[in-house]
């Protein structure tokens, strides 16, 4: 906002009615003020609006009213910012931001019917929102909304794809699974469509860590993978995942990094502290030398001075002895997540051995299972020639018998 829009007569009575409660004046005068704009400063009003009640205390219950009485309709404020260029489009949506995070229902309700807008600067633009609600405290868990959401990874307008891809991976750092679920199924719907497939990996990779790999356990169907496969697989995902934890390593080596400039700081504050402490003795040393019988009052406003100057010390050097314990524990605790790193990189490797293990194990029992078949087709076809043999032996016994039987008659 400008000096000139701060001394606006307006824009002044608002702000007195705010600061002195006033809240249902303030939001009539807004109404006026805003319904008094025309096509082309009604963006600038609204801007200086929201700047000046974010500004405020009570400011955000103003801006409530506002939103719930349609004095402020989120449709048709999205609708009008399209008209600007991305720039001034993106630092009114930053103006939105602490609103977007403290008052998430306001914006919530709208989403679904602005995400299939047909204006694509729309759509971004409440993809953005949707990823402010979703970086705050407030939980994005409507299933139907994540689905909506992953149409979009499927638009014509990259920037668009963009946004959802964003929006998509700051809901899953919270809901792994429902993201996971929405962008799969999005897949196989248009399985030709290699964006479609990039956007979707661009999502699964940036959810799916080490930490959330436990809860994500559906996998898009396949034909049945082969055992060589399965370890292809295990193995990549185990790099995958060595990948993420050396990622984990170097941001832990930046904050060691950030800790120890810290450190060096606070140490440069103490000396410089030291330092004034000194300077005030010497010239309190110079003025009891210089300084006549008679003038006793100058020294001890200077002692006073002193040891005011003292204790202020003593505070800021506890205050520094708090800070170097803080970052101490910080270090402890970053050593502590570097072993648990370590840990896990340990028990995944265990795992995938196990699996090769359980594999190979399973091809001796697959091998052994198929010997005892043969063995056991075998003896069947044994045991049925034998039979068989048995029972043209009689045939041929009996025949041989009727024959002599025959020839005796005959002799008698």
């Amino acid at each position: 906002m400008t000096e000139r829009d701060q001394e606006n007569p307006e824009i002044i009575k608002i702000r007195d009615f705010v600061k002195d409660g006033r809240i249902d004046d303030a939001v009539d005068m807004i109404a006026l003020y805003l319904g008094d704009s025309n096509q082309d400063n009604y963006l600038n009003r609204l801007e200086d609006i929201i700047e000046l009640l974010l500004a405020l205390h009570g400011g955000r219950t103003v801006l409530r009213f506002l939103i719930e009485r349609m004095i402020i309709d989120i449709p048709s404020l999205l609708e009008n910012l399209s008209k600007r260029d991305s720039v001034l489009r993106y630092s009114f949506l930053l103006l939105l931001k602490p609103l977007c995070e403290n008052e998430c229902d306001l914006f919530l309700p709208h989403t679904e019917d602005l995400l299939k807008s047909e204006d694509p600067n729309v759509r971004e633009a409440i993809l953005q929102l949707i990823i402010f609600v979703a970086g705050s405290e407030a939980d994005v868990e409507d299933e139907s909304l994540i689905n909506e959401i992953s149409l979009a990874l499927a638009d014509d307008k990259e920037f668009v794809v963009e946004k959802a891809v964003q929006a998509l991976i700051s809901i899953g750092e919270k809901h792994p699974l429902l993201v996971t679920k929405a962008v799969k199924n999005r897949a196989k719907e248009y399985p030709d469509d290699e964006e479609l497939k990039t956007a979707v990996d661009s999502v699964l990779k940036s959810i799916v860590t080490v930490e959330k790999i436990d809860k994500i356990v559906e996998e898009i169907p396949t034909e049945t993978p082969t055992e060589d496969e399965i370890i292809e697989k295990e193995e990549t995902e185990i790099t995958d995942k060595k990948i993420e934890l050396k990622k984990k390593e170097i941001e832990i080596k930046k904050k060691k990094i950030e800790l120890e400039e810290k450190e060096k700081e606070l140490a440069e504050k103490l000396i410089l502290e030291k330092e004034k402490t000194l300077k005030l003795k010497e010239e309190m040393l110079e003025q009891d030398k210089t300084a006549p019988s008679g003038e006793d009052l100058i020294p001890k406003k200077a002692k006073k001075q002193l040891k005011k100057e003292e204790s202020d010390i003593i505070d800021k050097e506890l205050e520094l002895k708090k800070k170097d314990l803080e970052i101490k524990k910080k270090k402890i605790e970053l050593e502590m997540k570097e072993r648990a790193i370590e840990e896990m990189e340990i028990e995944e490797k265990e795992k995938a051995l196990k699996i090769k293990e359980e594999l190979i194990e399973k091809e001796s029992e697959l091998s052994q299972a198929e010997i005892e078949l043969r063995q056991k087709i075998i003896k069947e076809k044994e045991q049925k020639i034998i039979e068989r043999e048995i029972k043209r032996a009689v045939e041929e016994f009996m025949v041989l018998d009727d024959e002599e039987k025959d020839e005796e008659n005959k002799t008698e």
